[in-house]
């Protein structure tokens, strides 16, 4: 994880980034972790996010954020929680998941120390990013800026999904060793979609993936096969 390296003066500007106040509630729609046997467990699996619900314009948001669930488990005090991008963009095209972008796009996510993670058809790019310190009791709730960009590297992206994936893990401050992980989880952006096309997109990512006719012809020849094993062996 050499990618964890962090600038010092970023270090000890840390705890000025991160003293924004904590939400007593949770938020709904946010993604909600907290710590249990060693392990980082999340309120779901996939969090569904819309590029241009923020004033800024078509092509950002900061939802959603991570608002640690304490009453489950709370994180150790002071320590960091990170994310980091695992695998590569994907873009529904309207009937498709595809890891084909129609032109160059890209989502970037800023963490909590001004560095930028990448997200692309090809892959991530500084993947590690901190989202924020832990605060006496164990608890956090802090929002990154993501945005699309196209090919160009400006504001923009095509219509449809976007879908990426990611997985969190605390440490000790700026330690690059991992206390604590989670189980992957996904985000998928709405990029100008009507809502029902969305959703369309969002029930596609999560649809379960037929197995070939091959492998049923398979198990039913074993099951036929076990079947007449039994029966033979009834007859002994």
């Amino acid at each position: 994880m050499s990618n964890l390296w962090l600038k010092p003066a970023l270090i000890l500007g840390l705890s000025i980034n991160l003293s924004a106040p904590l939400a007593a509630e949770q938020h709904d729609g946010d993604i909600q972790p907290w710590k249990q046997g060693g392990q980082i467990e999340l309120n779901g699996t996939l969090f569904e996010a819309d590029f241009g619900d923020l004033s800024g314009g078509a092509y950002r948001t900061d939802d959603p954020g991570y608002d640690a669930d304490t009453a489950l488990g709370a994180f150790g005090d002071g320590n960091w929680l990170w994310f980091q991008g695992i695998g590569s963009l994907q873009f529904w095209n309207g009937s498709a998941w595809s890891n084909s972008v129609l032109n160059g796009e890209h989502i970037q996510i800023e963490d909590a120390l001004g560095n930028t993670s990448v997200f692309s058809a090809d892959g991530v790019s500084n993947g590690a990013g901190v989202i924020g310190q832990f605060d006496s009791n164990g608890d956090i709730h802090e929002h990154l800026d993501m945005a699309i960009r196209n090919a160009s590297n400006a504001l923009g992206g095509s219509v449809g999904a976007y879908w990426i994936t990611l997985q969190l893990f605390e440490t000790v401050a700026e330690s690059q060793t991992p206390l604590a992980i989670s189980a992957s989880y996904d985000i998928i952006f709405n990029r100008g979609l009507a809502s029902a096309d969305f959703e369309a997109a969002v029930s596609a990512a999560t649809a379960p993936v037929p197995l070939p006719a091959a492998v049923w012809m398979f198990g039913s020849a074993l099951m036929g096969w076990l079947y007449t094993g039994r029966r033979r062996q009834a007859h002994v």
